[in-house]
């Protein structure tokens, strides 16, 4: 009886002893995970605090860099679109004192706005020569009226750098909107790239993406683009989805035949659609930043370039025809 008894005894401690360490397993498991949870949740948080911070900071940044060189600024809320869809060619513009900001008649769209007569004649919308000193890389500047779409164009040896670097070279997320690297400053290529970072509250070119319905394209058709020798309406035309694995908006095309063949197929996958008439003489803008909708998905939203002021002339206010 004794030695069953110890047997008996010693398999129960080896039991309890089994139990034990397994328990301990459990709650060494147990408050790993724990652990783990807490610091995922950390990581989320600190993550989420410090994207948050870096947007707040980059929205200080360019509020603050706007209201310090934005010197002259333009009115152009009773543009008439029907005149800026008729023209094809920056030639095919001409001056229109009579219509001028500032003054009434002249036929067509006129801007609105009251300006004295010494601003009448055209003058850039920043000083592009003084402020290139504090901002080297400064080529333009872009504007989407009633959005937070209101930034210097900047332009790098490469494509990379302005992703992560404000115009000023500091380091920031949120980085800038700058030009392909291989395009001309004054936006005589056949298509200019510009780019941008995808935001969800609206920042950088976060506001494209409200090119996806025809309500936002009907209520904000063109975006304004000011250089150091001209002003430009971008007339929107494109909003489609594109694999950047795939393709990319070409700059340059083999002959006429081509760049039609490229404005119809983008009309064709446009999110939106637009009564907008596309010549082989014009030139066209294509504004590129990221999309979710699947991997290395691009959103890209094009217009064609129309000169509305530059150099040596008083500000357009319409296409006159001969």
């Amino acid at each position: 009886m004794e030695a069953g008894s110890d047997w008996d005894s010693m398999v129960h401690r080896v039991q309890n002893e089994s139990k034990r360490k397994t328990y301990k397993r459990k709650k060494i498991l147990l408050y790993t995970l724990l652990a783990l949870s807490i610091t995922g949740v950390v990581v989320c948080v600190a993550g989420l605090g410090y994207e948050l911070y870096t947007s707040w900071h980059s929205q200080r940044y360019y509020a603050s860099m706007a209201s310090d060189i934005e010197s002259r600024p333009r009115d152009f809320s009773d543009i008439d679109l029907a005149d800026l869809q008729a023209s094809t060619a920056p030639s095919g513009m001409s001056p229109d004192p009579a219509g001028a900001p500032g003054t009434s008649g002249g036929s067509g769209g006129s801007f609105s706005g009251s300006y004295s007569t010494e601003n009448l004649a055209w003058q850039p919308y920043i000083d592009f020569e003084e402020e290139g000193v504090s901002y080297p890389g400064l080529s333009a500047w872009i504007r989407l009226e009633s959005t937070l779409l209101d930034y210097p164009v900047m332009k790098w040896t490469n494509n990379s750098y302005f992703l992560g670097h404000l115009p000023d070279g500091s380091k920031n997320r949120s980085g800038s909107v700058f030009l392909d690297y291989r395009n001309n400053t004054d936006f005589t290529d056949k298509n200019t790239l510009i780019y941008g970072h995808e935001s969800r509250i609206g920042e950088m070119f976060g506001s494209l993406k409200n090119f996806r319905r025809q309500a936002f394209y009907d209520e904000n058709p063109i975006i304004y683009i000011f250089t150091p020798d001209k002003d430009y309406a971008l007339v929107l035309f494109s909003a489609y989805l594109l694999d950047s694995g795939v393709e990319t908006p070409p700059m340059k095309f083999r002959n006429d035949a081509a760049f039609e063949n490229h404005i119809k197929d983008i009309k064709r996958r446009s999110f939106f659609r637009a009564d907008v008439e596309v010549g082989v003489d014009d030139k066209i803008v294509s504004l590129c930043t990221c999309a979710y909708d699947y991997t290395n998905a691009r959103l890209i939203v094009v217009g064609k370039l129309v000169v509305i002021g530059s150099a040596g002339t008083s500000y357009v206010t319409k296409h006159t025809q001969e």
